[in-house]
């Protein structure tokens, strides 16, 4: 474990009981930086406590601060502008193979009615692709806006 760790599991020192907290005395028996780093933090704790004490907070007061952070919470809704760029993205990607078959179908010289056959069934194949792939992704626009 290097030190960033160590500094993570310093700012919870006091509450470290068992193995963890072996294993961070043990680390800060070796280490001045991470054993200076607490010390700040209990310096800075203790002055906190100093300033703050006698000060707590009212009932109604830590109720309308949960009611507030519930209701901002709720309002809160992901954009689905990434999704509709990657749709838009893939839409344009499959619209483009189709016009590149398009306009190179002619260009496959068929020679018997089988051949023919074989092509419009690759060419429904790849129009199956195209609809699979909007159906998809209106699904997946569907999805975002609940």
């Amino acid at each position: 474990m290097g030190c960033g760790e160590f500094q993570e599991l310093l700012a919870e020192y006091a509450g470290l009981v068992g193995d963890a907290r072996l294993r961070v005395d043990s680390h800060l028996a070796q280490c001045l930086g991470c054993r200076e780093f607490l010390e700040a933090l209990q310096t800075v704790d203790a002055a906190l406590a100093a300033q703050f004490s006698g000060c707590e907070p009212s009932a109604a007061f830590a109720a309308a601060v949960r009611r507030r952070v519930n209701r901002e919470a709720a309002m809160w809704r992901p954009s689905f502008i990434p999704e509709l760029l990657d749709f838009v993205g893939w839409g344009a990607i499959v619209g483009l193979i189709a016009l590149l078959a398009w306009w190179v179908s002619p260009l496959i010289p068929v020679w018997s009615a089988k051949d023919t056959l074989t092509l419009n069934m690759a060419l429904a194949a790849g129009g199956a692709f195209v609809l699979a792939a909007f159906v998809i992704g209106l699904r997946s626009l569907a999805d975002l806006k609940h």
